[in-house]
């Protein structure tokens, strides 16, 4: 499923050392690549903030759609909320997958229902959260995770460790803010990342920052100036990363771990999946 995306490499001249690999020799058409973005809850605000976002800094050729489920909840703040937007996640995952998207990525720091959606495509299928996370253990010794409440903090840790990246985590801190009040008051939240990076830097030595939550998105600029710190936006670091592996012809192999599960009858909430 999926292949918008055919042999779109831009070196298409005498010379490319992709020739006959990616471009194929003489081939003059490149389609370009389709990535669906879901924000997982069904906040137009937030969802307009990503589509703003992300469309300044996708590639030229990247076909972009940012969708959110309008059944979901308002904001995923705990692992209810997480359970709750699952099935109408993968409901937007298959028909990505049906209308021949490359690839979608789960845009929330938990990655709802990301497992489950690389089992039932083909397509590749990114989790903003697992992908900073290793993104953030090559840019230095320790990341420190910015969550949005103080609930939140023992599930950060806890997907650490189960990305197995526990020993590169120097601390969850959370902003004492919710959701809502992120989309509502930017300069805030603004305010108050600066303020609570600076606190991962001094106290627990974080060399790099993750905004732990997809409305934060945008929010890394100025930061590593003023602080020295890497600082991860991570749905777009996971944009730019989905932008590459489509580009490479990679996804998810479907030989163990992702494997499509056998047909059966499900139970689905109703109007979902």
């Amino acid at each position: 499923m999926g292949g918008g995306h055919k042999n779109a490499c831009a070196g298409q001249a005498a010379g490319c050392k992709y020739q006959g690999l990616l471009c194929g020799p003489g081939n003059k058409e490149v389609n370009a690549m389709k990535i669906m973005v879901i924000n997982p809850n069904s906040s137009k605000t937030m969802t307009s903030h990503l589509n703003h976002v992300l469309n300044a800094i996708k590639n030229a050729d990247t076909q972009l759609t940012v969708v959110c489920p309008e059944e979901a909840p308002p904001a995923i703040e705990s692992a209810y909320d997480e359970a709750v937007c699952i099935p109408y996640v993968l409901k937007l995952v298959e028909q990505a997958a049906a209308d021949g998207y490359d690839a979608a990525i789960l845009a929330c720091f938990s990655d709802p229902g990301l497992e489950p959606a690389r089992e039932v495509t083909d397509m590749l299928v990114m989790g903003i959260e697992e992908t900073s996370m290793h993104v953030a253990a090559m840019l230095g010794a320790k990341f420190t995770i910015l969550t949005l409440n103080k609930e939140r903090v023992p599930h950060k840790a806890k997907e650490a460790r189960r990305f197995m990246l526990e020993n590169s985590l120097a601390s969850v801190r959370p902003l004492g803010m919710s959701v809502a009040e992120t989309d509502a008051d930017p300069e805030r939240t603004r305010a108050k990342i600066r303020e609570v990076a600076r606190l991962a830097k001094e106290e627990d030595g974080a060399e790099v920052v993750l905004l732990g939550c997809a409305g934060m998105a945008g929010y890394a600029e100025g930061i590593t100036e003023e602080l020295g710190l890497a600082v991860i936006d991570p749905s777009s670091v996971t944009l730019k990363v989905t932008e590459a592996m489509v580009a490479s012809g990679l996804k998810q192999a479907k030989c163990g771990f992702y494997s499509t599960p056998p047909s059966r009858k499900r139970v689905n909430p109703k109007g979902c999946c």
